[in-house]
C-alpha cells in the first residue's frame, strides 16, 4: 500500500526509502513520519504561515510527537488512521475523529 509513505513523502520531502516509512502504517503499530524531518508545515510556519490540516492523517499517531499539530499545524480536523467509517467515525472498533488546536 501507498498511502503512509506518499503522504509521508509529501509532508517531510524525503522520500520513503530516507523517511523510513516505506509501507502504510497498520492500525496499532508504534512507528511514524521520524520526529527529526521538518514537514512542510514547519517550513510554511518558519516563513510565516499558519499550515492546517484536514482529512486523513496516516503518518503515525502512536506517540503524540508524530500528530499533526506537533508537526507544524496549527490545528487538524480529520482522522489519524488510515480508514474510518464515515457515520461512526470509529476505526477497528475505536472512535477516531479528532480537532486538535494549538
Amino acid at each position: 500500500d501507498v498511502c503512509s509513505p506518499s503522504r509521508c513523502a509529501f509532508l517531510s520531502g524525503a522520500y520513503p526509502l530516507h523517511n523510513s516509512i516505506d509501507d502504510w502504517i497498520p492500525p496499532g503499530d508504534s512507528y511514524g513520519l521520524p520526529s527529526h524531518f521538518a514537514t512542510i508545515a514547519d517550513k510554511m510556519g518558519e516563513a510565516g504561515y499558519t499550515a492546517h490540516a484536514t482529512g486523513k492523517w496516516h503518518a503515525g499517531f502512536a506517540n503524540q510527537s508524530w500528530t499533526p499539530t506537533f508537526r507544524g499545524f496549527s490545528s487538524f480536523l480529520g482522522f489519524y488512521s488510515g480508514g474510518e467509517d464515515y457515520f461512526t467515525h470509529q476505526t477497528s472498533g475505536h472512535y477516531d475523529f479528532r480537532w486538535d488546536a494549538t
